[in-house]
């Protein structure tokens, strides 16, 4: 039993994607309740959301006292017989993941669940203009995600794209083919776009115009998931969808970047994304970004507490102060709807900030009743102000030609399609190792900064079993929680080892100050004490390692520290000594397998 539900802040019902069996469990509560009769549910539907709402208004509602007027929200909630719930928050939405598995993988599920939401929706989640085309993607997505990916696909059970090797003639090629393409898009007035291309589910090239914002690695996932979920035999070749992608961490206009993404089925298992920028950036920073201030300042009046407020307010006028700027300099653009949006937009501001600066003076708790009154409407205006900067694609008339496009890209590696196919499905061998790395029996390397991975492919009859590939990982994630860099264990088969080390730029190892067990455990973030549950490691909830390098490294740009992680495993005669030494020379010999490219 496996589902999500959401629902919006009345309570009501607004998303639903529950499993057949779930659906099964909760129509029988609901038949037992007198809620329906039997047999009144039509099988494949969706169960009424009534139904959902008379269930799990309860828990909902004791979720949202704990959270509006407590802070203290529930993580989970654990059951008889193994049947678990798992609670989620984003901008007012509260998200419940309910499935028959331990609450650690479904919070990790509940997590994926979320960042895929904001890919699909941005920042006005569940809207009525999305339309029917946004939800049937994210639950597409989701399915793909936990039914075929992840307990199948150690790309996402690592949260890190695999890259497709290839020699450097061949790499040239491809990268001045999609050179080409992008060229021509910034003819047609495309000057912000992206040219990916998957061979077999491997990244084989990206290349983007200088004026895109670059991908983090939770966009290149998504992007590679969203593909494959829309694969199939009665998908059509070619089509366009809406996204909301994430931008690179420490760009300043990271967090929302509108696009319009276009899927292209190439001979020999190829697919090339098309990704065109259309929105105005700056503006479209500054209205994704209020929409989190603005929700913190209303949980901050849920709770009651008066020494919060003003800095939160303080907060929320500087944002939308950025938004009306944004907006004025965006002015020559605006069409007339814009213009009207804009002008209840500034009104209903300036009413707001006057209600605020009165409540500042005096502290009546009737004027803070005015506020929260009128904070609705001010936040519908934000919404429709995001659905007319951020989701008007109508702007980009050329996404008839995109089709031409990829059959040029198709046609001039025509000749290498079949090479490709094969080689992706040999990408990485461990019996190409076993000679120079005796006892090596699989190995995964991760580029962190880039969201790249390199590993041998997993087989049927390969040695190690894929549920120690996937115990080694969370036991590596529960260590690096604690602090730990480096970990080593062994079983009655096989000797494990996990390493995570930072790199400048020139490729040299930088070195710490900080003690990061000592930090964990000062933070309550190691022992489980602290008062928010500690960030899982991974790329796709929130980028881990980002925050990690920032952490470790306060004085120097994020962008400029690489973070790599190497798991290996051995057979369990193998010492620490010799897996020490073997890390170290693998880490080489692939540097040299990959060439002069930046992994």
């Amino acid at each position: 039993m496996n589902g999500l539900i959401v629902f919006n802040s009345a309570s009501d019902v607004v998303y639903q994607n529950l499993n057949t069996p779930l659906t099964q469990k909760i129509q029988n509560v609901a038949v037992a309740q007198g809620l329906v009769s039997a047999g009144m549910q039509e099988p494949g539907s969706n169960l009424d959301s009534n139904i959902l709402l008379q269930i799990f208004s309860p828990i909902v509602g004791s979720q949202r006292i704990m959270q509006c007027q407590f802070d203290n929200a529930y993580s989970s909630l654990q059951c008889e017989q193994g049947f678990n719930l798992v609670f989620g928050e984003l901008l007012g939405f509260t998200f419940l993941k309910i499935g028959h598995i331990p609450v650690e993988q479904l919070g990790r599920q509940m997590g994926v669940a979320i960042t895929l939401t904001r890919f699909c929706y941005g920042a006005n989640l569940f809207a009525a203009q999305a339309g029917a085309m946004q939800q049937e993607l994210l639950t597409q997505c989701l399915d793909c995600y936990e039914s075929l990916l992840s307990e199948e696909d150690q790309a996402y059970l690592l949260e890190a794209m695999p890259k497709l090797l290839v020699n450097t003639e061949l790499k040239r090629t491809i990268h001045l083919t999609l050179d080409a393409t992008l060229e021509h898009l910034r003819q047609l007035g495309l000057p912000r776009a992206h040219a990916l291309l998957f061979v077999s589910h491997k990244l084989l090239a990206v290349n983007s115009t200088g004026q895109a914002l670059p991908f983090s690695a939770a966009d290149l996932l998504f992007l590679s998931l969203m593909s494959r979920a829309m694969q199939s035999p009665k998908s059509p070749a070619q089509r366009a969808v809406a996204v909301f992608l994430q931008g690179v961490s420490h760009d300043v206009n990271s967090g929302c970047v509108p696009s319009i993404v276009h899927i292209s089925r190439l001979h020999g298992n190829q697919v090339l994304l098309q990704i065109i920028e259309y929105a105005n950036m700056p503006l479209t920073s500054c209205i994704y970004d209020s929409f989190f201030v603005l929700q913190k300042i209303i949980s901050v009046q849920h709770q009651g507490d008066s020494d919060a407020l003003k800095p939160a307010y303080e907060n929320l006028e500087s944002f939308v102060g950025q938004t009306l700027t944004a907006l004025k300099r965006y002015a020559k653009q605006r069409p007339e709807d814009m213009e009207n949006c804009y002008k209840k937009f500034a009104t209903k501001w300036e009413n707001l900030r006057k209600m605020y600066a009165e409540y500042f003076k005096n502290f009546e708790r009737e004027m803070l009743v005015r506020i929260e009154s009128n904070l609705p409407s001010f936040g519908e205006e934000l919404k429709q102000l995001f659905t007319l900067a951020c989701c008007d694609s109508s702007s980009v008339h050329e996404l008839d030609q995109l089709a031409d496009t990829a059959a040029n890209v198709e046609a001039k590696l025509l000749e290498f399609a079949e090479f490709l196919a094969v080689k992706a499905t040999r990408n990485l061998s461990i019996d190409a190792y076993l000679e120079d790395f005796p006892g090596l029996v699989h190995f995964i390397y991760v580029n962190r900064s880039s969201g790249h991975m390199l590993a041998p492919d997993l087989r049927p009859n390969q040695l190690v079993p894929k549920t120690k590939l996937w115990s080694m990982v969370e036991i590596a994630r529960s260590y690096l929680k604690k602090g730990q860099t480096t970990v080593m264990w062994k079983d009655k088969a096989f000797h494990y080892s996990y390493f995570l080390w930072f790199e400048d730029q020139s490729g040299s190892t930088l070195s710490t100050s900080l003690d990061l067990q000592q930090h964990f455990l000062a933070t309550g973030a190691a022992s489980g004490n602290g008062t928010k549950s500690p960030t899982e490691p991974g790329a796709l909830t929130m980028d881990y390692y980002h925050d990690l390098a920032e952490l470790c490294f306060p004085k120097i740009s994020p962008g400029k520290v690489r973070v790599y992680e190497l798991y290996c495993i051995h057979l369990g005669l193998v010492t620490a000594t010799c897996a020490v030494e073997h890390a170290r020379r693998l880490v080489a010999t692939i540097s040299d397998v990959v060439g002069e490219e930046t992994f």
